[in-house]
């Protein structure tokens, strides 16, 4: 009997090794198929980036030195305040770096990465739909049913209006069911806790994002004007006859490229905040997991192949002081937007701000403004005067064609001075 457990045990002991080979070796083969199919794929898409021919890495090095004279010394700040780094888009290799990995503030620069992240989990063709439903018979004047609004949370519906239109069009003055207001934000639109109230007035929020007590009292009186009575006199949060079928009579949409061109270009908070919560909001009923906005830009920020630990993401604005990024990131972001063909056709053809561009100056108003930037220069700039910082990350393409990718955050720094450096360093990267 004994010997019968020591044989049991051994032939136990036995399985285990095997198991704890196994597993390592698994992970290799893993590896290894892994690399082969990488191998594969490159050869059968897109070309490997280019061999770095001796011309390449003497410009490179000439440009890495022009970048060091401008910032080892510049006029007027503690180069130790300046986060920065350029990479060289054509060729994949970094052409200077100080401070990049420092987890500073990005401002505004921070819609970037809220950018970004709605281009690939919401889609860059997906749109805000707001639609007008009706269930039941209509008889005349008289709608023997329900009137639905079932609207998404739009930042650029400015008002009810054009769907009340349609309503009236339709011939509708007498409601006999209920009206249904069905609202994707029922909250009012706010700052983060740790931002300034100001920088999201109330008074400028587009309609759908003040909240569901404005918005019933918009649709109530737009409904009285138009001469439409609710026999019901209520106005219902949500639509309870399941199974019945409803008529569309007005839809508007609004695409998300739409919303990220303004936000960019011009820096509108608001926008950014409404779609840092689209993001969560849509993406966690496509995905079934609970995520925050703040978490999905973290997705993005992994993806993107960066390090994501100690980054603070409070808004998709940049607004919050506590935010962290860093300038190394900010550079392999915009790197990963460009290797994407649809989303660095959106940031270079509409959604940045461009010097000289008659509508796309954008914050870029009164910078820049010599003829050597116009088109070859794309950006966004951040600025938060409380923390006396101001950033600026974007696309610059040099004489020789080649493109470059660049962040720098100044800390600590007269907004004015910063800008000055900023565009100094743009101006040494188009030679």
């Amino acid at each position: 009997m004994a010997r019968k457990k020591r044989r049991r045990l051994k032939k136990s002991v036995r399985r285990g090794c095997a198991v704890a080979l196994a597993i390592p070796l698994f992970i290799c083969l893993f590896h290894l198929l892994k690399a082969i199919g990488n191998l594969g794929s490159a050869s059968d898409g897109e070309p490997e980036p280019e061999l770095v021919t001796a011309a390449d890495s003497a410009r490179l090095a000439d440009m890495g030195e022009r970048l060091a004279r401008l910032l080892n010394n510049p006029q007027r700040i503690d180069s130790s305040t300046i986060s920065v780094e350029v990479c060289d888009i054509t060729t994949g290799r970094t052409v200077y770096s100080r401070n990049a990995g420092r987890l500073v503030p990005p401002a505004s620069c921070m819609k970037l990465l809220t950018a970004v992240s709605a281009m690939q989990f919401l889609g860059i063709g997906h749109n805000y739909t707001s639609r007008v439903l009706t269930t039941g018979e209509q008889n005349g004047p008289v709608l023997c049913g329900d009137l639905i609004f079932r609207l998404d949370d739009d930042p650029l519906l400015l008002s009810l209006e054009p769907l009340v239109t349609a309503v009236s069009q339709c011939g509708i003055r007498r409601i006999e069911g209920n009206v249904v207001l069905e609202l994707a934000r029922d909250d009012t639109l706010r700052a983060h806790p740790t931002a300034a109230p100001w920088d999201i007035p109330y008074h400028k929020l587009p309609i759908l994002l003040k909240g569901r007590g404005r918005i019933e009292h918009d649709l109530r009186y737009l409904l009285q004007a138009k001469g439409v009575t609710l026999a019901q006199g209520r106005i219902l949060p949500q639509h309870s006859g399941k199974g019945l079928a409803e008529v569309e009579i007005y839809r508007h949409e609004t695409p998300l490229v739409d919303v990220i061109a303004p936000m960019l270009i011009h820096s509108s908070n608001i926008k950014a905040d409404a779609l840092f919560d689209h993001i969560a909001r849509v993406g966690n009923r496509w995905s079934l997991i609970d995520l925050t906005a703040s978490q999905w830009l973290k997705t993005t920020a992994n993806a993107v192949g960066g390090n994501s630990e100690g980054f603070i993401i409070n808004d998709g604005s940049g607004l919050s002081p506590d935010n962290r990024l860093t300038a190394h990131f900010l550079v392999r972001l915009l790197c990963y937007a460009w290797d994407n063909d649809d989303m660095h056709r959106v940031l270079l053809e509409q959604a940045l701000a461009t010097p000289g561009h008659p509508t796309r100056r954008g914050s870029l108003l009164w910078r820049m403004t010599a003829p050597d930037y116009r088109d070859r220069i794309f950006v966004k700039t951040g600025t938060l005067t409380t923390c006396a910082l101001s950033s600026l990350a974007g696309y610059a393409r040099g004489r020789d064609d080649h493109w470059y990718a660049f962040a720098i955050v100044n800390e600590n720094t007269p907004v004015a001075e910063g800008r000055i450096l900023q565009d100094r360093l743009c101006h040494t990267l188009l030679q």
